[in-house]
């Protein structure tokens, strides 16, 4: 499964770090507003393959569509309170 996780605060972290090397995870794309967040969260995970980073606002739909489509999602995770 190809998934976009929208925010990697503190859930978002959590929610990549309990999904890295599970068998049904193909790819994992973490995005934030604060890209740099999204870059220590990839850092921690130890791979930029399965887990590439783009910054994103997650209140412009348009931005959120363009960038599941480019990595060809399953899923759509909102991890932004």
């Amino acid at each position: 499964m190809k998934v976009l996780l929208i925010g990697v605060g503190t859930v978002g972290e959590a929610i990549a770090t309990l999904s890295r090397g599970k068998p049904w995870l193909e790819r994992m794309v973490l995005t934030d507003y604060d890209r740099n967040r999204a870059l220590q969260v990839q850092l921690r995970l130890g791979d930029d393959q399965t887990f590439p980073i783009e910054r994103i606002d997650a209140s412009d739909s348009a931005q959120v569509a363009a960038i599941a489509r480019a990595y060809d999602v399953d899923l759509v995770m909102n991890a932004v309170d």
